[in-house]
């Protein structure tokens, strides 16, 4: 193949993956600092690019040039960003995942394939309590932060993040079509952490631990209300006018690994969590093609209890409602 035609090629890989307000023309003469006539001339193919530029480019869109040029490889390519220890700020935390939503809502068609270990994390912005909770803790536990490692946690020092751009979070997961693949386990680490802090007494307040585990009470009750209708619905609002999918699977057998598998726009792409609070994402097809085989083979060796299956649906839930109820009693 000619340099130029693998060079046109390659710009039209770059546009398939770009978000549609997204100009490609713009993008690359703001990437390459060029003229908007050198980049259309770059993209024609009429100018070739240089060795620089095309390192620019790959790693801008994460695009794996041995995929690309169909060249044998067991590389794969991965891009993410990693937590900033020294500079965490939830504000910042919150508003990165906002975005990552707000790009996969852009798409006409899409869905979210997750195979959790846990409740999956967007489920908790639709309860700012239980949310500021479980994110607390999560940076308490990974970040070493001398603002999150000692001390007691309150609510009320974070809520206000999780009431405004937590609750964007919300929104937009509810937006998302969804597959789920539970397992009884998944709530066990939320119960897990909430009665550690209790035990070790870094709640600052014993109506805060009532008021988490009250909020994920209520969570289930709410996600099992979904479940039911097969619909992603507000808390304490009518399912009427929503139709936004909610397939929710049941396997007794394998926990997951809160694996997540996007389909936007005819697209595939895989991300993998890591570290607690950091994630990974690909859209090598090799990789997400093996994923999304598993996750597959695993949806026909699960049980859907969304819109049908009540008994297993009923006794789902109330066994996870028992096991909060437990230990609430304890309180």
């Amino acid at each position: 193949m000619q340099t130029a035609q693998l060079q046109t090629g390659f710009f039209k890989y770059v546009k398939d993956k770009l978000p549609p307000h997204i100009s490609l023309v713009d993008d690359v003469a703001e990437l390459l600092n060029i003229s908007i006539d050198s980049a259309y001339r770059r993209i024609r193919g009429e100018n070739t690019l240089r060795f620089d530029e095309i390192q620019l480019l790959a790693k801008h869109y994460s695009i794996s040039l041995d995929q690309f040029l169909e060249l044998q490889s067991n590389a794969i390519m991965f891009s993410g960003s990693f937590v900033n220890r020294e500079k965490f700020d939830f504000e910042n935390y919150l508003k990165g995942i906002v975005q990552q939503l707000e790009q996969i809502n852009e798409a006409e068609q899409k869905e979210i394939f997750y195979f959790n270990k846990d409740i999956p994390i967007f489920h908790h912005f639709m309860f700012p309590e239980l949310a500021a909770f479980k994110c607390y803790f999560w940076c308490r536990y990974n970040l070493n932060h001398p603002l999150y490692n000692k001390g007691q946690f309150l609510i009320s020092d974070f809520i206000d993040i999780f009431n405004k751009t937590g609750k964007k979070i919300s929104e937009l997961y509810l937006q998302i079509p969804s597959t789920e693949i539970w397992n009884l386990d998944c709530i066990n680490t939320t119960i897990m952490q909430i009665d550690y802090y209790r035990e070790c007494k870094i709640f600052k307040s014993e109506q805060d631990i009532l008021t988490v585990y009250n909020c994920l009470e209520k969570l289930v009750d709410h996600i099992e209300q979904q479940v039911e209708f097969g619909c992603k619905f507000p808390f304490e609002q009518s399912r009427k006018g929503n139709n936004v999918k909610y397939r929710f699977f049941i396997n007794e057998f394998v926990l997951g690994d809160n694996t997540i598998i996007l389909h936007f726009n005819g697209q595939k792409a895989a991300i993998i969590t890591h570290s607690v609070m950091n994630y990974i994402e690909t859209l090598d097809p090799k990789f997400v093609g093996y994923i999304s085989d598993t996750f597959e083979i695993l949806l026909k060796k699960s049980t859907l209890i969304s819109e049908i299956g009540e008994r297993d649906r009923q006794l789902f839930f109330d066994t996870m409602r028992k096991r909060i109820y437990d230990k609430k009693k304890l309180i």
